[in-house]
């Protein structure tokens, strides 16, 4: 990535808008911008003219044409890129826009490639590798509580810990170090009891972020609302009725359903994926074998669950999804109510909601009844998430637990062998080994550790622009 150039790009969302902005970064952002851009008033120098960061109004010279428009200049280093910075704000016209991107290109910019714009900020020191994740989280977040978790992010959070952890590994490795360097001599630079104390105290603080960061979704992840019950009870129906899709083949013969299918759903404000699977069978084999495992997994990463039963068969269990979903919220919807008489209805009704625990909604796929109430129970459930609105949660990537769950698993392994002395700390080079490992690992967190291919990674995950 070259950083001596000047660097355009579109960096409003794709599509047509009232405003559009083509951002330039770079020491020629200034100079490549006065050409298609005159400002209004004296300034006879254009934006070179101008001191310091404002905002100025002129005239888009594009394509044969003139609009009004407006310039946000930004000087380095007080800019996001810590480079100078123009913002050409003007009408969303896709064409405008890349009429204004060509006219840069033509004045000695080059194309943004994904990401550049951070990447210039993260390699000019304005943010850790913590803080670039947060900024992606913000730009993917859907709801208010992912936008929430990334700020924590973006605000140091997690850089906090990531330095804080770093600091103890150092300080106990040098002391760990310092004792190997001097076995001989009559100088105890740490205690067993006080390096075990700590150690424990490092690997708990290690966890409860790995624990935290579980709390807010990860990017891009809508929440996930399972069909589950057993084979022919209409789940596959009533994916298709609940969601208006006809993504699920429907069929009288138990055993449709092999894959998991999933479906985008909207319950008030909130988007969702439900998810169709196979019917619950202990005594399935081969190919059904297979489908439950898949059924079993999808249940394990699910945010709520709908139990279908059919009102046309038996009462069977009284209670089925009990023992199978731990604390998610179910709402147990009875189908084919259209089926059976209102008598029948009534009596399941009563059956199910008999403890009170979970919502009971009579069902039909086939007219849509009771449709509307398992949406707003969905997003009841959804709504009153603790992994939305806890406070400590923070937006991090696969990455950063991964990170912290392998400096935990090292703290924990020298753990292990300090727990094996009585006063004197006899296995120091694996507990010193150890140490180090940790360090690595929660170096990846801030980009302490971070290699071209791991930078090439992340930036290439952001869309040109930011």
């Amino acid at each position: 990535m070259n950083l001596d150039d000047t660097i355009v790009a579109v960096s409003s969302p794709p599509g047509a808008a009232w405003r559009g902005i083509v951002r330039l970064s770079g020491a020629d952002s200034i100079p490549i911008a006065d050409g298609p851009f005159r400002v209004d008033g004296c300034h006879g120098g254009g934006l070179a003219a101008i001191e310091g960061n404002c905002h100025v109004q002129g005239m888009l010279a594009v394509g044969g044409g003139v609009l009004p428009s407006s310039a946000y200049l930004f000087r380095a280093p007080h800019s996001y890129t810590r480079q100078d910075i123009v913002e050409i704000h003007v009408l969303g016209s896709p064409g405008v826009l890349g009429l204004i991107v060509e006219a840069c290109l033509a004045r000695g910019a080059r194309r943004a490639e994904p990401g550049e714009f951070t990447a210039r900020a993260y390699l000019a020191g304005a943010f850790d590798l913590s803080q670039v994740h947060a900024i992606a989280g913000m730009i993917a977040a859907r709801s208010d509580h992912q936008l929430q978790a990334a700020e924590r992010l973006l605000h140091g959070a997690l850089g906090r810990i990531a330095r804080e952890a770093r600091e103890e590994l150092g300080e106990l490795l040098s002391l760990v170090e310092g004792a190997l360097d001097f076995a001989d001599e009559p100088i105890e630079f740490i205690t067993l009891g006080e390096l075990r104390e700590r150690l424990t105290a490092l690997r708990k603080t290690l966890a409860s972020s790995a624990a935290a960061g579980l709390r807010a979704e990860r990017w891009g992840r809508l929440p996930h609302v399972l069909l589950s019950g057993k084979p022919n009870v209409g789940k596959s129906s009533l994916l298709n009725r609940l969601t208006g899709l006809d993504r699920a083949i429907c069929a009288s013969v138990a055993g449709t359903t092999r894959d998991v299918l999933s479906a985008p759903m909207t319950v008030g404000e909130t988007e969702c994926l439900l998810l169709d699977v196979a019917g619950v069978d202990e005594g399935a084999s081969g190919l059904a074998r297979a489908a439950q495992a898949a059924a079993r997994r999808a249940a394990d990463e699910t945010d709520a669950v709908v139990y279908v039963i059919d009102a046309t068969v038996g009462r069977g269990e009284d209670r089925p999804w009990e023992d199978r979903f731990g604390d998610r919220p179910v709402i147990v919807a009875v189908n084919k109510c259209d089926l059976v008489s209102s008598s029948r209805r009534h009596e399941m009704i009563a059956t199910f909601s008999a403890s009170g625990d979970v919502a009971v909604c009579p069902t039909s796929a086939v007219t849509g009844t009771g449709c509307d109430a398992i949406k707003e129970e969905i997003h009841k459930a959804l709504h009153g998430r603790s992994v939305d609105v806890h406070e400590s949660a923070i937006a991090m990537m696969a990455e950063h637990r991964e990170a912290l769950e392998e400096a935990a698993e090292a703290v924990r392994n020298a753990e292990a062998v300090a727990a094996d002395g009585d006063e004197h700390l006899d296995n120091g080079e694996l507990v010193a080994a150890e140490l180090r490992a940790a360090a690595r690992a929660v170096g990846t967190l801030v980009g302490e550790e971070a290699t071209e291919d791991i930078l090439g990674r992340i930036f290439s995950r952001f869309c040109v622009g930011k």
